[in-house]
């Protein structure tokens, strides 16, 4: 490995470790409440440093969501791999759906928390971030294989035909944005009736499903 080679090398394990350091802190206390001389201290850099790999906290944060979604996709793509029918297809986008929120639970809420990307940073930041624009590509990319497995349970005949793909698709993801942001009084009647947050989730999936299909 040649000098040019190992620096580059260290350089990306260094950022990896400051993404990594980030989200932990990004998902505990929110965007606002941190910052980047907390997340220098967290990673034993001093911030000038730390601004030699991001040139800002909004940066940094487009950096951790995209790492996020970039498993989330990948995983959908090849949870979705095992079925054959639509409707088998559909129901295994939902399960990894599910297992992507409960395996990466920090990535999870920092895409659908209420401190998300789209309300933290004006447009014009937003479109400027080259990260932003593929975490943006990206979430399109999941909702369109959602779109497309909707479709093939429709076109056989095991999903209503009245079902519009990309409603149902947007309503799922609604949910499971309000399930994220959903108040601590919710919480408690589920907890109270001893739902707890795996079962709710599968819940959700199934109750979508039972919604979609022909009967």
């Amino acid at each position: 490995m040649s000098l040019a080679e190992w620096k580059e090398k260290e350089r990306e394990q260094r950022q990896n470790y400051i993404i990594e350091a980030a989200r932990k802190l990004l998902a505990l206390k929110g965007f606002n409440e941190v910052s980047m001389d907390e997340i220098a201290r967290e990673v034993g850099l001093g911030k000038s440093t730390l601004y030699l790999y991001f040139k800002n906290k909004e940066s940094l944060y487009f950096a951790v969501v995209l790492r996020g979604i970039r498993i989330w996709v990948e995983m959908v793509k090849e949870g979705v791999k095992k079925g054959n029918t639509g409707l088998e297809k559909l129901t295994l986008y939902g399960n990894v759906n599910r297992e992507f929120s409960n395996k990466y639970p920090d990535y999870f809420r920092l895409l659908y928390s209420p401190t998300s990307i789209k309300k933290q940073f004006d447009r014009d930041k937003m479109n400027s971030s080259e990260e932003f624009r593929e975490v943006r590509e990206l979430f399109k990319e999941i909702m369109s294989i959602g779109i497309d497995l909707i479709q093939k349970g429709i076109d056989e005949g095991q999903i209503r035909p009245d079902v519009d793909p990309t409603e149902a698709a947007i309503l799922l993801s609604v949910i499971y944005n309000g399930k994220v942001n959903m108040g601590d009084w919710a919480k408690e009647l589920l907890e109270n009736r001893g739902i707890d947050e795996h079962r709710f989730a599968k819940d959700i999936g199934d109750l979508f499903l039972h919604m979609l299909m022909k009967h």
